[in-house]
């Protein structure tokens, strides 16, 4: 059992990207219409959001985020914000400096999957912190779904026409009789001609009788 056990444990363990776990991984929980950041240690603390909360392949996607310090002077220096693909050495980055209150900027995910977000920046030392982010295929477009149920609505109303207009047959001979019943009907027979009728015998004279 315990052999299964660490044999469990190491799986899960091999399984996971090193991103999602140990001290630098920041939470991502959706919230309301938005997914919401957090993460802190014993000196600092990040805050966030992500919106939409269903980031989709081909339309933006904005981080805000907020860097607050438990002790020390407040943070007000530049957050490098980067974008990638799990495993990949590039992606897209953006050197963000800070707004009035928080650091915001944008980005447009190319394709589906699963990305990594970066979050660097310094205050006693380096901090480099990593999120987890679902991008999923865009919606169809609005005319797209319009034009199907226009083709649905036309080939519905031609089907209901043909129907309406469309004669009932039922009643119809086979083609095969009707064509029989249109042809001429043959002519009957002449008659047999009839033989001369015999004469009828002659009676004999009769002979006067004797007084």
């Amino acid at each position: 059992m315990l052999g299964l056990s660490l044999l469990a444990g190491l799986t899960t363990a091999v399984a996971q990207p090193a991103f999602l776990k140990g001290p630098d991984r920041i939470s991502v929980d959706r919230r309301n219409q938005v997914l919401e950041l957090s993460w802190s240690d014993t000196e600092d603390r990040l805050q966030g959001s992500i919106q939409p909360y269903l980031p989709r392949a081909g339309e933006p996607l904005k981080v805000l985020l907020h860097v607050g310090s438990f002790d020390g002077p407040t943070f007000d220096g530049p957050v490098t914000i980067t974008l990638r693909e799990p495993g990949s050495p590039r992606g897209q980055v953006q050197t963000v400096k800070k707004g009035a209150v928080n650091w915001v900027t944008t980005f447009t995910p190319e394709s589906t999957g699963l990305y990594q977000l970066d979050v660097s920046f310094r205050t006693t030392r380096l901090k480099v912190l990593h999120a987890e982010v679902e991008v999923t295929d865009p919606p169809v477009p609005r005319f797209v779904l319009w034009v199907m149920v226009g083709i649905a609505a036309t080939v519905a109303l031609g089907y209901g026409i043909r129907s309406v207009v469309r004669k009932d047959r039922s009643d119809e001979p086979h083609p095969v009789l009707a064509e029989l019943a249109a042809q001429p009907s043959p002519a009957p027979p002449p008659p047999a001609a009839e033989s001369p009728a015999e004469p009828a015998p002659e009676k004999p004279p009769e002979t006067p009788s004797s007084l």
